[in-house]
């Protein structure tokens, strides 16, 4: 061995092979890991944990959208359910309490939720007065388990 020449390390951990690629054990060890995934997760994007919170959020959204709409435009907003459904509609005359139109999302088109599969909504149809007032204080719930305040003074919307 020269002087001024060092020796390097040996064994297979410094050696580089020219052609390089995975060994077999590498992957099965990332097809188990993708395996245990999907098993987890998967059924919640597929299930109806999914579906109910989408329903629950946009419902949330739809009667905060109801409560300052009334407000701002100073007419009545009236909020109507079904099995799966929210529809939003207003008055178009001041000062009276008779809903018409369908209220206009602020994308465009009528502002209305549907549920998706099997997500119900149970709730009474109620109004917001041109204050953001509600005709009664309400209790929605999505799927018999997550539930929405309406506060009867202020028409806030709360979640739960």
């Amino acid at each position: 061995m020269r002087r001024n020449q060092k020796k390097g390390p040996a064994g297979p951990f410094f050696f580089f092979r020219a052609a390089a690629g995975f060994t077999m054990a590498e992957l099965v060890a990332v097809l188990v890991i993708a395996g245990v995934l999907a098993i987890i997760v998967v059924p919640r994007f597929a299930g109806t944990e999914f579906r109910d919170a989408q329903l629950y959020n946009q419902t949330a959204a739809a009667l905060r959208f109801a409560h300052k709409s009334a407000i701002a435009k100073q007419r009545t907003v009236c909020v109507a359910f079904t099995a799966n459904t929210v529809t939003l509609t207003y008055d178009a005359n001041y000062g009276t309490a008779a809903c018409g139109p369908a209220l206009t999302a602020p994308g465009g088109g009528i502002y209305v939720v549907t549920g998706p599969g099997g997500a119900a909504l149970a709730g009474v149809n109620f109004s917001y007065d041109r204050t953001g007032r509600p005709s009664a204080g309400q209790t929605i719930t999505v799927s018999g388990v997550r539930q929405i305040i309406v506060e009867v003074e202020s028409g806030y919307v709360r979640t739960q």
